[in-house]
């Protein structure tokens, strides 16, 4: 058998993931709490509160800060306890129930120029809220109501996935 034949025959290996939308993933089950209008003294405040998050056992995503508060998501289970719990600090506190996360992964997503826009023109074209957004390298993530997100990453794979991506 001669050398090109060989080679013919192989199969390649990918080192590099094709840029441009390559998978979106759908995650159910979460609140999201929004503590807000704290009066005075914001960071020792939003520390005293996450203190007894902590204390009382419960597991938070994706902390944001806000001038007045913050915001984070809690697994549905633990939100009875959570509201509990910030009823105890005496602060101003929201929860919305029913929270999904959509993610979107896409290689070097914070420098394909129009991306990320083109996920959230998506979504809000389409009439979906969007609670939160967040990013990181290689992907982005929003928090919409459940019953949108499954409509979400249908909307997402259908109009960005697999097209490619040019410089």
């Amino acid at each position: 058998m001669s050398e090109g034949a060989l080679i013919k025959g192989a199969a390649e290996t990918e080192f590099e993931k094709r840029r441009g939308v390559s998978r979106v993933e759908v995650r159910h089950g979460f609140a999201q709490i929004h503590v807000s209008r704290i009066p005075s003294d914001v960071m020792s405040e939003r520390l005293r509160i996450l203190e007894k998050v902590a204390t009382a056992g419960i597991s938070i995503d994706f902390l944001k800060l806000t001038p007045s508060g913050m915001s984070f998501l809690v697994p549905e289970q633990t939100a009875e306890l959570l509201e509990q719990t910030l009823q105890s600090c005496g602060d101003h506190f929201s929860i919305r129930h029913d929270r999904s996360i959509v993610l979107v992964y896409a290689v070097s997503i914070r420098d394909e120029e129009g991306l990320i826009a083109g996920i959230v023109h998506t979504a809000i074209s389409n009439g979906i809220r969007i609670d939160h957004i967040g990013d990181m390298h290689d992907r982005m993530l929003m928090v919409v109501g459940k019953p949108e997100a499954e409509r979400l990453g249908t909307l997402v794979r259908h109009t960005l996935m697999d097209r490619e991506v040019s410089l």
